[in-house]
């Protein structure tokens, strides 16, 4: 019997600033994985990784590298056919994985642990995740935001544990403050 794949799916929402990158590249250097940033305006904490094109994706070995494109679906098709065994970072996912989640971006999330990927998957706001998304995920790290959280988000099966822990999060004196939620609570 072979061992079950344990990949997760993260989301880590919350407005500009609040740590969402920062907490992203330290779930992805504890995974102990190569790790993969997709990012559309090359976000300057990831200067460190070394830039790859979308083209050379099947030489991707070792090491942390990002791709900065304006083609993030095309980037994942290939991160999809050609690599495995990775962390993959999607920034500022609200620009591409949007509510009519796209074929190429919607194979790459359901092949994620077939591929043996760890995601996690920005956005700005609780109402930018998609609804085909919103039921994908293993773990939210949710921080402050900006979203109206008296008008139930219903597409989240745990909404009420969401806003819960938003509202609490939004009366936290911490800009930075951050709180995981399991899709399962």
């Amino acid at each position: 019997m072979s061992e079950k794949r344990l990949n997760k799916c993260y989301l880590a929402v919350g407005r500009k600033g609040t740590g969402k990158t920062t907490i992203a590249q330290k779930l992805a250097q504890v995974s102990g994985k190569k790790i993969c940033v997709v990012d559309t305006d090359d976000h300057p904490s990831y200067d460190a990784y070394q830039l790859w094109k979308i083209s050379d994706l099947h030489d991707w070995k070792t090491g942390n590298i990002k791709i900065v494109t304006s083609e993030p679906e095309a980037a994942l098709i290939a991160i999809n056919k050609n690599c495995s065994n990775s962390f993959i970072i999607l920034e500022d996912a609200a620009k591409y994985v949007t509510a009519n989640v796209q074929r190429g971006v919607k194979s790459f999330i359901i092949d994620h642990r077939k591929r043996n990927f760890d995601l996690i998957i920005m956005f700005h706001f609780l109402g930018d995740v998609p609804p085909y998304l919103a039921k994908q995920y293993d773990s939210m790290l949710l921080f402050k935001t900006g979203d109206n959280l008296d008008n139930p988000q219903k597409k989240f099966a745990n909404w009420h544990t969401i806003s819960e822990k938003a509202k609490r999060i939004l009366n936290n004196p911490s800009f930075n403050y951050c709180e995981k939620i399991n899709v399962d609570e």
